[in-house]
């Protein structure tokens, strides 16, 4: 996918089972509708979730987005697939120490994985690693295995705010889901796409943005959030990118009858 003269390229790393949806979206008791239109993040009552990097590619730079889930057996969670991130970066012919920059949208284990190997030595070395300062200020509190392996040995640049990243890369915040939660505005072109990170988790948030997810930190502004977002994105010329939906999650916000839903592009 390009985005004017910026090329995004989805980047699977694992997808596995993270929970029962009931237990995980207490509020949400209907999910037919999603089921229709998400039949790959289902099994039975569990959510199937995948778990994407980007990459952005331009004339200036390449930006990673995110570090997904990493080494395989090193989260509790029930793997379908892991370790795919290392295929991903050879099949678009991306050395390693070709990554000038790693942008984290938050510290979640599921988005940190590959920020360094499984013995804790930095994966991307010639990467500047960024992150917002509350996120880190958060993480570094925690005594989660993540923390120690993928978060301590890095060496980050700490954001506050909307900063420009890159020419036509900008982060923005989008909090509640984790201190400092940020997405990622490109706009190239007279084209844009936003990287909204875990704002909206599941693309059911998308329709029903009051709906609780169990794993947001501060649930009342994660709410906020999405009650603001979400008009911004329904039947606009945007793309609208997320790790966790199917095909590589890159689509487009678009009502259909009652519904807003989310459509691969």
């Amino acid at each position: 996918m390009v985005v004017g003269e910026i090329e995004l390229v989805p980047l699977l790393d694992a997808t596995g089972e993270l929970g029962e949806l009931a237990e995980l979206f207490p509020e949400t008791t209907d999910w037919a509708p999603y089921r229709d239109a998400y039949p790959q993040l289902f099994n039975g009552s569990r959510w199937l979730l995948p778990c994407a990097s980007y990459l952005l590619r331009s004339e200036s730079a390449n930006l990673l987005v995110d570090t997904a889930v990493g080494p395989a057996g090193l989260w509790e969670w029930d793997a379908v697939s892991e370790e795919g991130l290392l295929g991903e970066l050879a099949r678009v012919d991306l050395p390693l120490d070709a990554v000038d920059l790693v942008f984290l949208t938050h510290l979640h284990v599921d988005h940190v994985g590959w920020n360094t190997d499984r013995i804790g030595r930095l994966f991307f070395p010639r990467a500047r690693y960024v992150v917002h300062r509350d996120a880190l200020a958060f993480a570094r509190e925690s005594t989660r295995p993540h923390v120690a392996r993928a978060i301590a040995p890095v060496e980050f640049e700490e954001l506050d705010g909307e900063t420009a990243l890159a020419p036509g890369i900008t982060a923005f915040p989008l909090p509640g889901h984790f201190p400092g939660h940020m997405g990622l505005r490109v706009e190239s072109g007279g084209e844009t796409a936003l990287l909204i990170a875990d704002a909206a988790v599941n693309p059911m948030l998308l329709d029903r943005p009051d709906d609780i997810y169990a794993f947001d930190i501060d649930q009342e502004t994660s709410v906020e959030t999405r009650r603001a977002l979400v008009p911004t994105l329904v039947d606009r010329e945007v793309l609208v990118v997320c790790g966790h939906y199917p095909g590589g999650g890159i689509g487009r916000v678009v009502r259909r009858g009652d519904l807003v839903l989310w459509t691969a592009a």
